[in-house]
């Protein structure tokens, strides 16, 4: 840009060569004027260049910023991330689930081999990782979007009053199944869990000499704790208070398997394909898979999805994702703040949405989104869930916790004598004291 000294010297000289000007120069004196201007502009631009430059990449030129996450659907925003900051070369690592990343990452933070960025649920983590040391609390970070974020989505990563991860976005527990089978129901979707029993042992197929072949059962995804969690199932008689909800949950479970057979036990991994397939006919997993579903039925079949029965009353507990920053040099920690706003920005809130079904963190954009009246009925579904969420902070031993259930649910459906009554709270520390 030409300053206004510089233009209304240049305008002198040019009055000056005109005929008749007011000022009789002799032409050199002109000429020198109006070289020594040129080197003055030609000085300022350079200058003003290299200081735009120098403020705009001074702290992430050339820097490398490893993230490792378990969620493919993040792919397409940290590519648009680098695109957008060509600067920072981004090595991103993807592992095959939450647990996973959690393990390996553990064991780079005892090598001194962590990366600089990585995805963490809710389920478990948070605790462990703040005290090794590793992580750096969001106060450390300059986030100006944190305000925007709901409440109930940064509680799971409150811990020792600081909060440490930044979400992304969130999913709720979901029950799928094929619209045939709830014929039975009066008010167009399940009210309990006796319902959905009796739906999965309807036939799905009859042989010719009129035998049943088989139920069409019901199947549970990968996360085992978050959905046993989710069962709210009324207590069984002379259960106390403390233990009871959660018991019959367990109980129940082993009847879906043992007793019932409407459950194939240790099928976890393939529950999303049998579904889509039309292998089983209902089918608990987390909203996250709804386009998935979507995508891959089409018209095959006639299908839908609800709140789990019950959750409506208890209280709906999010899987969030969140992102954390480790510790690392000031140049890396500056760029992975970078990255960190950027997957909370509106746009990329948005899209995460819109492709793939993630619950936004941020108020403002989800309330944008309630206000659209484009979404079908599960969609709307899963955004007005949000006023029924319950946040759960954080404690020391959720990750023994998630192992213990996980473990203990897989000894379940494997041994048709486990399936007795049992206080899971007591076993739980029993084990625990091992």
């Amino acid at each position: 840009m030409i300053s206004g000294t510089c233009r209304a010297t240049m305008k002198m000289i040019v009055m000056m060569s005109l005929p008749g000007g007011t000022m009789k120069l002799n032409r050199w004196i002109i000429w020198g004027i109006a070289v020594q201007l040129i080197l003055i502009i030609a000085t300022s631009f350079m200058f003003n260049n290299k200081k735009l430059t120098t403020t705009s990449g001074e702290s992430v030129r050339g820097t490398a910023l490893s993230i490792w996450v378990y969620s493919q659907s993040l792919e397409t925003s940290i590519n648009e991330f680098h695109q957008t900051y060509p600067n920072i070369d981004v090595d991103v690592r993807y592992f095959r689930s939450s647990d996973h990343l959690f393990t390996e990452l553990m064991a780079a933070i005892s090598a001194n081999a962590a990366p600089q960025i990585a995805e963490i649920k809710s389920y478990y983590g948070i605790a462990q990782l703040v005290d090794a040391g590793a992580v750096l609390p969001v106060d450390n970070l300059t986030i100006p979007e944190w305000k925007s974020l709901q409440p109930t989505f940064t509680e799971p990563f409150h811990y020792s009053d600081l909060d440490w991860a930044v979400p992304i976005g969130g999913s709720i527990p979901m029950l799928y199944y094929r619209e045939e089978l709830l014929k039975n129901s009066q008010k167009g979707s399940f009210t309990g869990w006796d319902e959905v029993s009796n739906a999965a042992l309807e036939t799905n197929l009859i042989g010719n000499d009129g035998g049943i072949k088989g139920h069409w059962g019901i199947a549970i995804d990968k996360e085992l704790p978050w959905y046993l969690e989710s069962l709210h199932v009324k207590e069984n008689h002379g259960e106390t208070e403390e233990y009871g909800k959660f018991d019959s949950a367990i109980s129940m479970w082993g009847e879906w398997v043992h007793s019932l057979q409407i459950m194939k036990p240790l099928t976890h991994r393939r529950a999303a394909s049998d579904f889509i397939n039309g292998k089983i006919g209902l089918f608990l997993s987390t909203s996250e898979e709804l386009m998935t579903v979507e995508r891959y039925i089409g018209g095959k079949f006639q299908y839908n999805a609800q709140l789990l029965p019950g959750l409506e009353q208890q209280g709906i507990v999010p899987s969030i994702d969140g992102m954390i920053v480790l510790n690392s040099t000031a140049t890396k920690v500056k760029a992975a703040n970078s990255f960190i706003s950027y997957m909370i920005h509106e746009n990329t809130q948005n899209a995460l949405w819109r492709s793939h079904g993630l619950i936004p963190s941020r108020s403002d954009v989800l309330l944008k989104l309630q206000e659209e009246g484009q979404w079908n009925a599960s969609q709307k579904m899963i955004l007005d869930s949000v006023r029924m969420f319950s946040a759960k902070r954080p404690a020391k031993m959720d990750f023994e916790r998630w192992s213990y259930t996980q473990s203990m649910l897989e000894q379940l459906e494997q041994e048709p004598n486990d399936t007795k009554e049992k206080h899971f709270e007591d076993e739980y520390e029993t084990w625990f004291r091992k």
